[in-house]
């Protein structure tokens, strides 16, 4: 039956047909006949000797180029498949794109192009990973069922949504759905709405629209909640730490800074040397390595600075409490303790935990005021001969 339905679209190539004329052609009556012709369609496809049109309509594969990349969608027409950087981009006419989506990577069958402009042509003969598992987008509901257009419009469809999964959100909502059936055929994605983002005229909604499309989390999960309500704030002498409480230091940071995560202190040495350190929190202290905050600091990465919030890394009894060094708290830390000749080398250095109490939080704008017009508030005085330590060891 294979080989049958192969030679048939063979020999009509370039022509393509639907599959009932197929059917008629070879005299496919139905029942079991019908059941192993779509056996071979399936095989064919997946052999890449047929290429999906689109619902009924195949074509035979007369190339044998093949190649994969990320399909790059534009609105809801045309698109392109990105290969290696040093390679012609593939370009995807509407009607040979398949059930592609944006950013899926696929596998694409070049074609004569038929279109001077572009130097390769393809025809998607099979999506290998989806990209957009969650799409941000404005619910609309109909009489029987509901769907999501995409603020992204390079996806190029509109999501289906039954009206059992919309979590009772009203047309106009912002959604996130989350999509559970991939397009088939002529048939559109099928998603349910796992979260109502907001309404227009709602504080705070574009933000709450960027962090959906980049995955950003709005809280933390329930585990690590728990964990960090578990963990030892106090602070206590510690023979192992090195006691650096009386060394002047600050915290130079961004006005807008909410974790302040590193100080500086820097004093000139007798031998003409300067000593600088550096001392960061000591977070280790506190998460513990494969643990709930650990893997989730590690799943973030980094915190996150919006318009009209932070996303921290790590939970805020962490973040801007314990391992925040606040001024006038004492604070675990790491310290890198560095004598640097007046050639900025690194002679000597010293790096272990320690205990550190941060005198006074500064901002860049502030220290360079001080520096450069000799503007200083009067809690800034006492602590500048450091500032120009530290200046001084910048210059070397």
């Amino acid at each position: 039956m294979k080989e049958k339905v192969l030679a048939f679209y063979k020999s009509i190539y370039p022509i393509r047909i639907i599959s009932m004329m197929l059917l008629w052609d070879c005299h496919i009556k139905g029942g079991r006949e019908l059941d192993a012709f779509m056996d071979a369609a399936r095989e064919l496809l997946k052999e890449g000797r047929l290429s999906f049109i689109r619902k009924d309509v195949y074509a035979y594969n007369n190339d044998t180029e093949f190649i994969e990349g990320i399909y790059k969608g534009y609105r809801k027409s045309f698109g392109f498949v990105i290969t290696a950087p040093d390679e012609e981009d593939v370009y995807i006419a509407e009607q040979n794109k398949g059930t592609a989506m944006h950013n899926d990577k696929v596998r694409v069958r070049i074609i004569t192009s038929r279109d001077s402009r572009h130097k390769r042509e393809g025809v998607i003969t099979e999506v290998i990973e989806r990209a957009n598992e969650t799409v941000v987008g404005t619910y609309d509901r109909q009489q029987s069922f509901g769907f999501v257009i995409p603020d992204d419009e390079r996806l190029g469809t509109d999501i289906y949504v039954d009206l059992h999964n919309t979590l009772n959100a009203r047309s106009g909502a912002k959604v996130l759905v989350k999509i559970i059936k991939w397009p088939e055929g002529d048939k559109k994605p099928e998603g349910v709405i796992t979260e109502v983002l907001g309404y227009k005229g709602d504080v705070g909604l574009d933000i709450n629209c960027i962090m959906a499309n980049y995955d950003l989390p709005f809280s933390f999960p329930e585990d690590v909640v728990k964990a960090s309500q578990h963990i030892n704030t106090t602070i206590t002498d510690d023979a192992k730490r090195w006691d650096l409480r009386d060394v002047p230091m600050v915290t130079i940071d961004g006005e807008d800074a909410k974790d302040l995560d590193d100080a500086v202190s820097g004093r000139k040495l007798d031998n003409g040397n300067y000593e600088l350190g550096v001392h960061i929190a000591d977070v280790s202290h506190y998460v513990v390595s494969q643990k709930a905050i650990d893997r989730e600091a590690y799943k973030r990465g980094t915190s996150v600075y919006l318009v009209d919030r932070v996303i921290p890394m790590l939970p805020e009894v962490l973040s801007n409490g314990i391992c925040s060094l606040n001024a006038g708290e004492d604070r675990y830390a790491m310290t890198c303790m560095m004598e640097i000749d007046t050639q900025g080398k690194v002679v000597n250095y010293r790096i272990q935990p320690s205990i550190i109490h941060v005198n006074r939080r500064c901002s860049y704008k502030e220290i360079y005021k001080a520096l450069t017009e000799d503007i200083i508030p009067d809690d800034l005085a006492p602590l500048m001969p450091m500032i120009h330590n530290l200046s001084d060891i910048a210059k070397t």
